[in-house]
């Protein structure tokens, strides 16, 4: 509040963290727009965007948990594909796994990917150099942006190499640089290629074999200004995969949005929106959660209508074949509260409160940041339900009582890579919480009396239609 912003180490005067903070516990002021758990405390910390920084607001947000006596769900609605390993073996994801196994859940937002044809895979062979079009996002669009950030990631115990090309319009070549080879780059190159009028920077840095995980590694981020051109990327390995992600990267340091690999010529390699779960939601003990239009119904016809997969969820799994998302949630136009102090203008707003000579308005937006914090009010209204639960016992309950419809289809048991294991159920999973087994459903138009009032350990439902009464413990 003193600050007057909201994740200013990211966006300036944003509304981001009021709408995430609004839609897992809102009080609604007043307006329909309540969050799932209403009546939950908040913990609120933000951090640079380094490794380091996310792990030092974990632990204090562990401790002073711990000395307020409370269970925690941590909601991450914020992702990097570029940060760490993307394979759930990474410092962060070390991290979350250790602290889940103190109590804390984690509930992060899957990634905003799902249209993206940003990610591909390279089978590699001796005879064969993969060869792509990274296509460069809009400057004037990003303003704060430096380019794009190019990850890929190998096989254990195969070495890769790489290069960009600069092309002119007509597909001549105009600059390049030498193949790096993950084996013997052993220092950080920041260059620049003269490419006729065009200056491209880019830098490259390579690991033989990540300490974590054991795979090659590469990183390069390239700069280029001239939309005319086209800047190439080469792969080559002679045997093993190479997995390879085309980000765009502001100047400082963020970025979760993915630009497209294309082929504009035979021969080379298009992309494609699969493997697009970033960090921190690819750890293992993670709860990643896609999103979904809601459903509503027809107010003539009553029909049930929505409910299909979000365009921009994106998809799972993991490079190690782990299944994420593990779960589906309302992220599509979902109203929730935004800072006051910002100064963007939007185009609706669905309701203005007056508070304290402010104003502070109600908007929609979409994103799998808006689905993750509707699983994380699911998750302490579970916690609320019963402290005790485990996080492993939290994770089943939900993926046991998910749902599926005819949008989601029939799903595997083993989990699908764009809807995890359905759509969250939080009446349900609360039920399984409190060992309920079963409640009869009731037509709109049947009566019932509902005594004691108020009630203390019990409640008794007798119908006045002839029924019988039933007694449930509360």
């Amino acid at each position: 509040l003193s600050a007057q912003c909201d994740t200013s180490n990211v966006y300036g005067y944003a509304y981001h963290g009021s709408h995430v903070a609004g839609i897992a516990g809102g009080s609604g002021a007043g307006t329909p727009y309540r969050g799932v758990a209403f009546e939950a405390g908040y913990l609120f910390t933000t951090f640079l965007v380094d490794a380091a920084s996310v792990l030092d607001a974990y632990s204090w947000m562990h401790q002073y948990a711990v000395n307020a006596g409370k269970r925690l769900v941590i909601n991450q609605s914020w992702g990097l594909y570029y940060i760490g390993n993307p394979d759930g073996t990474s410092l962060i994801s070390e991290a979350i796994d250790s602290l889940s196994a103190l109590g804390v859940v984690f509930v992060s937002s899957a990634g905003n990917n799902g249209d993206a044809d940003f990610h591909l895979l390279y089978n590699a062979s001796a005879s064969d150099t993969l060869k792509t079009h990274v296509k460069i996002d809009s400057y004037s669009y990003y303003p704060q942006m430096f380019g794009q950030c190019l990850s890929l990631w190998g096989t254990p115990g195969n070495s890769f190499e790489a290069r960009i090309q600069v092309l002119n319009s007509s597909g001549v070549l105009l600059a390049e640089t030498p193949f790096y080879l993950t084996d013997t780059l052993d220092s950080y190159i920041d260059d620049t290629l003269f490419a006729g009028a065009d200056t491209v920077l880019f830098n490259v840095l390579a690991d033989s074999a990540n300490l974590l995980n054991q795979r090659p590694f590469m990183q390069i981020r390239v700069a280029s200004r001239n939309t005319a051109n086209k800047v190439i990327l080469q792969i080559h390995a002679d045997s093993g995969q190479v997995h390879a992600w085309n980000l765009i990267e502001l100047n400082n340091g963020v970025g979760n949005w993915g630009s497209d690999f294309a082929a504009p010529y035979a021969g080379y390699t298009a992309g494609d929106p699969y493997y697009g779960i970033g960090e921190p939601a690819c750890a293992h003990s993670a709860i990643a959660v896609a999103a979904h239009n809601s459903e509503y119904k027809h107010p003539t016809t009553g029909v049930v209508l929505g409910g299909g997969i979000a365009y921009f969820s994106s998809h799972g799994p993991l490079i190690d074949g782990t299944i994420k998302p593990e779960i589906c949630a309302p992220g599509y136009s979902v109203c929730s509260s935004v800072s006051s102090f910002t100064p963007t203008v939007f185009s609706s707003i669905a309701a203005t409160v007056p508070f304290g000579g402010r104003s502070y308005h109600f908007v929609r937006l979409s994103g799998t940041s808006m689905s993750g914090p509707m699983v994380t009010g699911v998750v302490a209204l579970m916690l609320d339900a019963d402290s005790s639960l485990t996080v492993s016992e939290i994770r089943n309950i939900l993926l046991e009582t998910s749902r599926e419809d005819n949008n989601t289809g029939d799903l595997p048991e083993t989990g699908d890579t764009r809807w995890g294991w359905g759509k969250v159920d939080a009446i349900h999973a609360i039920y399984r919480v409190l060992g309920v087994e079963a409640l009869p459903e009731i037509s709109s138009d049947a009566k019932v009396l509902l005594y004691p009032n108020p009630a203390t350990d019990h409640i008794c439902i007798l119908s006045v239609d002839g029924n019988p009464e039933r007694e449930i413990g509360i």
